[in-house]
Parts: C-alpha cells; sequence; structure tokens
C-alpha cells in the first residue's frame, strides 16, 4: 500500500477533472489510487524511467488503458525532471505527486540489487543508463566514495569501510550485493551492522543515481507546468532530499518587499506552503507498513509569478 496515502490525495486533489503527474510510478499504487478520484474527463501522467515499471504498470493498467484516445492515463518512460518538456500540459497541471527513492518492487525485485538482504548482481541503476554500482565502487577514488558515504548516508564508520573496500578490490573485482555486504560487516561494530548496511547501499544507490540533484532540478522546473492553485506533494525518505523541498518550498514563500524590484527582473515562482512540518506517518502505518517510518511529506501550492 503506498505511503500516506490518504494524506497524499487530500492534499493533491483538488479538481477531479484536471491533469496530474505521477513522477515516480514504481509499481503504481499511487497511479491506481489517484485514477480513483479523477472523473472521466481527468488526465494522469505518470512516469518512471525504468523500464520495467512501465511494462508492469501498461499490463496492470491494461483495462484503463484501453482506446488510447479515450484513456485518462499516460505512461512515460523518463525521468521525472523531463516532465517540463511535455509543452501541451505547460500551465496546466493541478497536481505534481513525488514518492522518492526506491520502490518497494525494485526492493523486492533481488536481482536489482538494492538490497543487501540477497545475493545479486551490485547494480542499483533506477533505469539501464549510466554506471552500475559495481562500476563506480570498483573505479572510484577513495576520496569520491569517501565523500559518498559521509555525504549521502551519514555513515560514521565511513572512513573505515573506504579503507577496508580499497583493499578489497585491489585483489578482486566486486560484483555483488555480498561482496559489499561483507566488507560493510568486516569494517563496523556488530551492533550498527544492520544500520551501517542501510546506510551505505542508499548512499551508493543515490550517487549512481544522481537523486539529489534531479530532485532539484525537478522541483526548480514544475512551476511551468503548474497553474495557479495547482500544488505539489512530495514525500522523502532521506533528511537530505527532504531538505532540499523544506528549502525550495521556504525560498518561494517569501513576501518580497519593493527594495527587490531591481534583483527581481525575472519572473519568481511563488507557493504558499500548506504543510507547515512534515506530515509523518501514524503509529499504526508505521507498523502496517515499515518502509513508512521515515517518511515526510510535505506540500506546496503553487500561486503564480511575481515579477
Amino acid at each position: 500500500m503506498p505511503v500516506l496515502l490518504n494524506e497524499t490525495l487530500d492534499y493533491l486533489i483538488t479538481d477531479i477533472d484536471g491533469i496530474y503527474i505521477d513522477g515516480t510510478l514504481g509499481g503504481g499504487g499511487h497511479t491506481a489510487e489517484i485514477l480513483k478520484k479523477l472523473s472521466s474527463r481527468g488526465k494522469l501522467l505518470s512516469f518512471d524511467k525504468d523500464e520495467e515499471a512501465i511494462s508492469h504498470c501498461k499490463n496492470k493498467f491494461k483495462e484503463e488503458i484501453g482506446n488510447e484516445n479515450e484513456s485518462r492515463i499516460r505512461f512515460i518512460n523518463d525521468c521525472f525532471s523531463r516532465a517540463c518538456s511535455i509543452e501541451e500540459v505547460h500551465n496546466k497541471v493541478q497536481g505534481i505527486l513525488l514518492d522518492l527513492g526506491v520502490s518497494s518492487r525494485q526492493l523486492d525485485e533481488s536481482y536489482r540489487g538494492f538490497s543487501y538482504r540477497a545475493d545479486a548482481p551490485l547494480d542499483m541503476r533506477f533505469s539501464k543508463q549510466g554506471l552500475s554500482a559495481a562500476e563506480f565502487l570498483n573505479n572510484s577514488k577513495e576520496e569520491e566514495l569517501l565523500r559518498v558515504l559521509r555525504s549521502y548516508g551519514e555513515e560514521p564508520f565511513a572512513k573505515q569501510i573506504v579503507r577496508r573496500l580499497g583493499g578489497a578490490r585491489r585483489t578482486s573485482f566486486l560484483k555483488t550485493t555480498f561482496d559489499l555486504r561483507q566488507i560493510v560487516l568486516e569494517s563496523v561494530p556488530f551492533h550498527s551492522r544492520a544500520k551501517s548496511l542501510a546506510r551505505v547501499f542508499q548512499a551508493i544507490r543515490i550517487a549512481i543515481n544522481d537523486e539529489l540533484q534531479t530532485l532539484e532540478e525537478a522541483i526548480s522546473s514544475y512551476p511551468i507546468l503548474l497553474k495557479p492553485g495547482g500544488r505539489i506533494v512530495i514525500i522523502a525518505y532521506h533528511s537530505l532530499e527532504d531538505r532540499i523541498v523544506k528549502n525550495y518550498f521556504k525560498e518561494h514563500s517569501k513576501k518580497y518587499s519593493s527594495e527587490y524590484d531591481d534583483v527581481l527582473s525575472n519572473p519568481v515562482p511563488q507557493f504558499i506552503i500548506l504543510t507547515k512540518k512534515p506530515i509523518i506517518p501514524s503509529d499504526e502505518e508505521n507498523l502496517r507498513n515499515p518502509r513508512a517510518r521515515s517518511a515526510k511529506l510535505r506540500a506546496a501550492e503553487f500561486v503564480g509569478f511575481l515579477k
């Protein structure tokens, strides 16, 4: 079941006849629930750069797709940061949803290499493009690996892990998730093993998929899509992601005085923040769905461009 589902729909859906974007299709959980809320005139564009997610959902929603000319849904095999390239929906979108990070379906597909609980090729890519995790770990300088584990994983034992990783790759090529898992287990105290494994795998996934820069590019481009009154709803699972969202909304909800007129020679997108504090899952939801534990939902409504 999608994380924070009721809260997401409450903030996102304000016009059942509107155009909406699900930027992180995954297994289609949010997409299915959004469609239930829309009228026959509503439209939904669902993005995912993962070809397998698109294929899975085309089959899952085959009845809804039906006649392409009458379908309410359109699947787009591309990154959510590319939504602004669809010119026909500029200034027409009523709501945009991003449920960030790795999907439950990707975690369950052990061969994708996202989980440290199953032995699989070290891949971790959301699509088939770019470096795999194995290529990144075997070819990057130790300084870069240290930066990634500290910055994206906030891993306290990053130095020890990188030192051991450097020694291991001098004798053999790291190929599988269990190769990396073993290095982490040998580098950290027993009581820190589970948390360190989660942090290390997360940090590498964020790095090779360029997740933080992608998020920044996406939200800065979304105002061109939204109509006044349109909303952005973002669920983050990592403090760095949440900080990017929080800072963007805060910066673009400021009241500028006339003394800034010369500075603001270009239009600035303006938002009303709808969630003064992030919405977090209830204890009941956390028990039902452990993946929800670190989720934080933020939402903002687009007012227009300040000139």
